[in-house]
This record gives C-alpha cells, structure tokens and sequence, in this order.
C-alpha cells in the first residue's frame, strides 16, 4: 500500500499574504447559488438551533463549477461523521483514561443538530472554478472558503464551522483558526479522503480550531503544532495514524499547567468540563472581555493580533457584533 505522507500546515493568513493573484478580497466570497443547487431538503441557511450552547456547524460547499453530489442531502455527510465520532471517542477515551477526566469518560464533539435531531448541514458553493483555484501559490485564495462561509452569515461567535468541501484541493484538510476548519474529499485529484483517516483529520484540525495548540505549550512550534513525527495526534507531521492525544499528558491535553489552556476544557466537547474555557474568548478578545472563561492562562503569548489564531481579526471578513465585542487588534 502506497504510504501518502501528509504534511498538515495550518495556514494563519496575515495582511501581506494577500498577494495572491486569485485573491481578489470581499468580491469574491459572495457565494453562487444555481438554480439546480435548489433541491428538497437542502439548507443555505443555519437553521434554528434546539439550544444555546456551543455547537460544530457543518457546510457542504462546493465550487463554482463542481457537480453537485448532494452529499448534504443523501445521508452521505452523516455516514462521514459517523465514523469520525467513532474515532474521537475512542481516542478520547484513551487520553482521558490516562489523564482521569471524569472517571476516564470519552468524550466527542458538539455537533449542530436541528429539531428533528438529523445533523444541521448548509450549503454553499464558492464563487471560485477549479482553474481559478490553480492560479493560487497556496490552491487557496486566500482561504476562500472562510471568508466565504463567515461572509454568507456564518459568524455565531459560539460556533466553529466545519467545511466539507466536496471536491479536490491541494491539502486535505485546511485550518483558519478559530472558528474554520476545512476538510476536502480528493487531494491532488488523486488521493481520495478516507473513512479510516477522516476521524483523525477532524479531530487534529478542530483542536486548530478552537486556538491549539497554544503557545504555551511545552513542545510548541511554529504553525500551532506540536513536535514531529510522533505519535502524537498534533505533531507537525502524520500519516493519518499518529492517533494519540498527547501521549504524557504534559502539554496540551489533560495537562496540570494551570496557565496555559487543556483542549480537554474546551466547551465544544462534550461531557464538558467542570472548568471550561470558551475558544472564541481566548484566541479572539482581549482578556479584559472574557465572560465565560475563569481562567488566568498567563503563559499565553498574544498573537491574536497578528492574524494568527482569530480568523475574525481579518480586515476581509466580518461580523454584525465584532465592534460590540471587541475582537483584539494589535496597535503595532
């Protein structure tokens, strides 16, 4: 079997990497919707939701000139989290076994559900072909897709959005920082996404995420990753199998580092913690405006200013409630 060595980089994108010859700022993120794209059952707004809590917010999206594989309307999109909630609790359960949260509980991710208890999933087709998509040095645009998404209305400051694109990219999966994450179904036309590394690419790409792995972390390094080719699920390289969650609890799960934030602790897992921590707070206001988070965490090295961590720092997306809120901004 053909070993496939993916080297996942988490692209935080600051001012200056604008210089894209596909990027051409808001006028390309107003989303395109066929008159085909209009079926029964398909969603291109968030529906109400059934709480107020945290949630994972799913979208289908898909090129301007993809074919439409209804993945969002024909049970494939449930069959894809099915096995990647069997994967999280399972490695969950591991971590949390070795770290004793909650009696060694498994835990999984917060997905949005409507009322009818079926997963929320909406629709949206980029406003960008495949051969526009080439042009790009990073296949990316400028992160298209998450000034897309953020841009269309999706901006719940307690959600993160996953974005299943269905169609092929340069990467796998894609990071924005806090609140995108991408996962593509072909990379390099020729590698097929699998149901066997797709809990693994969910799981690594939602800690990214939600702000991890954090500066303060021990075995910290640059593009939010950890050390490389190990075991560990957040190392900087993986094969798909690197399936452990901080193998000695010594840096960024089920830690005892009171001043740098446990992904175990964040509030889009679920049994959630007794001392939680609101990913929004932490890697997009300044400390000053927390509510939800009691922690301290003085270890953090601020870079939300930088573009890095807070994909609602950048001056090419926004929200209707980002001035009432504060998001962070550096004044140098």
């Amino acid at each position: 079997m053909e070993k496939i060595i993916l080297i996942i980089i988490s692209l935080f994108l600051i001012t200056n990497a604008f210089a894209d010859e596909c990027y051409t700022s808001s006028l390309d993120t107003t989303p395109v919707i066929l008159e085909s794209d209009k079926k029964p059952g398909r969603f291109f707004l968030d529906q109400p939701d059934v709480n107020d809590d945290y949630q994972i917010h799913i979208v289908y999206s898909l090129l301007k000139d993809s074919k439409d594989k209804e993945g969002d309307i024909n049970g494939a999109i449930e069959k894809w989290i099915e096995a990647s909630d069997k994967y999280i609790l399972k490695t969950t359960k591991k971590a949390n076994e070795k770290s004793d949260f909650k009696n060694g509980i498994a835990q999984n991710i917060k997905w949005d559900r409507r009322k009818d208890g079926k997963l929320d999933i909406s629709f949206i087709r980029i406003n960008k072909t495949k051969k526009e998509l080439k042009k790009s040095p990073s296949g990316s645009c400028g992160n298209v897709f998450g000034r897309t998404i953020v841009n269309a209305g999706f901006n719940n400051p307690k959600k993160i959005y996953f974005n299943f694109g269905d169609y092929s990219f340069k990467e796998w999966p894609y990071s924005g920082g806090f609140p995108i994450f991408s996962i593509f179904n072909k990379h390099q036309k020729k590698y097929p996404l699998k149901k066997s590394e797709f809990g693994y690419f969910v799981l690594h790409e939602v800690i990214h995420a939600m702000g991890g792995i954090f500066t303060c972390s021990p075995k910290y390094t640059k593009y939010v990753h950890n050390t490389k080719k190990t075991s560990d699920l957040m190392s900087s390289e993986g094969d798909g199998r690197n399936n452990t969650l901080d193998p000695k609890n010594d840096d960024y799960w089920g830690h005892n580092n009171k001043s740098c934030p446990d992904m175990q602790d964040s509030v889009y897992f679920t049994p959630t913690s007794d001392t939680p921590f609101d990913p929004f707070e932490v890697t997009c206001l300044p400390k000053e405006k927390w509510k939800f988070t009691k922690h301290d965490y003085k270890n953090i090295k601020d870079i939300r200013g930088t573009g890095e961590m807070c994909f609602y720092k950048r001056r090419d997306v926004s929200a209707p409630w980002e001035n009432e809120l504060g998001i962070f901004r550096k004044s140098n």
